[in-house]
């Protein structure tokens, strides 16, 4: 399959007069299109339990739910199973936002900016995360004004104490809420999807004296959380999930133990130019605690350690890279070795091991799936330094060749409604995805 494909053969999809759920809980990268996964399980009604081995924020597990579905949601990611978990769980909205008004009713007011020292402010922060399972980020004033670290604080501090009453599902999406406000509170651009960073915008905006008003911030990400819960409450009957963080290369086996395993995955692997998901969300992995670390500094190596296992990450350590066994394809073999011939070594021998690790996680696919089960994968070609990297297929061949599957009918192609905030990567994006649709022989 080529990137190069006539506009006139793509079908753009369009998310316009459909209901939002919960999607929109968390800003969240990458992710996939909810009307198609909507479509896919629409056409397979057959299937009762639906499977993502890399569910990222909950795209699948939503639409499962929303459909009358179970769904079994997995990833190595720490705030992707947290998302997931809470979006795909609705609780109470009248008692949601009960408990989110008495935690902003038990903070002891929100600083005015200017009002802390970053000594003052350090001190306050630390004796308020003291509790519960909070950390204070790394190089915390880089990140967030002295005043908005303390309110942050004052809002972690006070969700304990009233969490601490609260079911497993209510601490979800709390939690979720205080995820999805981070960025917007911390001096880094919000914007950027490819890592953390203080852009020149961003660094302008605080220069022109930008404010952050942490109450309101968490007002309005747990508003729009209600308002999905909404939605998902009025419907007659929503399905079950069980969602795990665990790693997609050990799927059969955390298949093997669950009570009902899916019959039908649909899931969407990280592009070749990954967003390196665990430099974005640095932040809220740490305010969060979600590597169970009070100790920062033990946190953060954590979280290093963990990112490197994550599919499609740019974080491997160079030894590992040089020792790794060729790709056994061709095309792919030729695409490497003529970026390792520019002088891209390190980026050659990532696209290797995000095959090889492609090899693993379908085969597991592979052996989760009963006869006749249903795999949809969706992905995109991308470049690197200029080459075409035709993901599409080449999994497509990997997954054909490798396993038993059988491939069920013509992939379909379609334009990203927003590519920009899909895959940017070094000033490379992609305009296209592709759907595939594979069934166990």
């Amino acid at each position: 399959m080529s990137s190069h494909i006539e506009e006139d053969e793509l079908d753009p999809l369009d998310l316009s007069e459909r209901r939002q759920y919960t999607h929109r809980a968390h800003r969240f990268p990458g992710k996939f299109h909810p009307p198609l996964i909507a479509e896919i399980i629409q056409q397979h009604p057959e299937h009762e339990v639906i499977g993502d081995p890399m569910c990222g924020s909950g795209t699948t597990g939503v639409e499962s739910v929303v459909a009358g579905k179970n769904t079994l949601c997995i990833d190595i990611d720490p705030l992707s199973a947290l998302m997931t978990r809470a979006k795909t769980k609705p609780v109470d909205v009248g008692a949601f936002n009960e408990v989110c008004d008495r935690i902003i009713d038990q903070v002891s007011g929100f600083p005015e900016k200017g009002s802390y020292s970053q000594e003052r402010a350090r001190q306050e922060v630390e004796q308020n995360i003291s509790v519960g399972q909070y950390a204070i980020p790394y190089n915390l004033f880089h990140w967030f004004d002295p005043y908005v670290a303390v309110g942050y604080s004052r809002l972690l501090s006070e969700s304990h104490h009233v969490l601490k009453h609260e079911s497993n599902e209510m601490r979800d999406a709390v939690h979720t809420a205080l995820a999805a406000m981070v960025r917007q509170i911390s001096r880094a651009d919000p914007d950027p999807v490819s890592g953390l960073e203080v852009t020149k915008i961003r660094r302008q905006e605080l220069n022109d004296g930008i404010t952050f008003d942490v109450s309101s911030s968490f007002n309005n990400v747990s508003n729009r959380l209600a308002r999905g819960y909404e939605q998902l409450n009025s419907l007659d009957e929503i399905g079950e999930s069980s969602v795990i963080e665990g790693d997609a290369k050990k799927f059969s086996d955390i298949c093997s133990k669950v009570d009902e395993p899916p019959s039908m995955i649909i899931t969407s692997p990280p592009y070749c130019n990954a967003i390196e998901y665990s430099r974005r969300h640095r932040l809220e992995y740490e305010w969060l605690g979600l590597f169970n670390n009070p100790d920062v500094e033990n946190q953060r190596n954590q979280r290093i350690e963990t990112s490197r296992d994550f599919f499609g990450s740019t974080t491997p350590k160079q030894g590992t890279l040089r020792n790794l066994p060729e790709v056994p394809h061709t095309d792919i073999k030729r695409v490497t070795g003529e970026i390792e011939e520019m002088g891209h070594e390190r980026k050659a021998n990532l696209l290797r091991k995000y095959f090889l690790d492609a090899y693993d996680w379908i085969s597991e696919i592979y052996k989760a799936l009963p006869s006749g089960g249903l795999f949809c994968m969706i992905i995109g070609p991308s470049t690197s330094y200029g080459k075409t990297i035709d993901t599409p297929n080449y999994l497509k061949e990997i997954t054909l060749k490798e396993t038993g599957f059988e491939l069920v009918e013509k992939p379909r192609r379609y334009k990203l409604v927003n590519n920009k905030m899909q895959y940017p990567t070094n000033g490379e994006t992609t305009e296209l995805e592709c759907l595939l649709k594979f069934r166990a022989e």
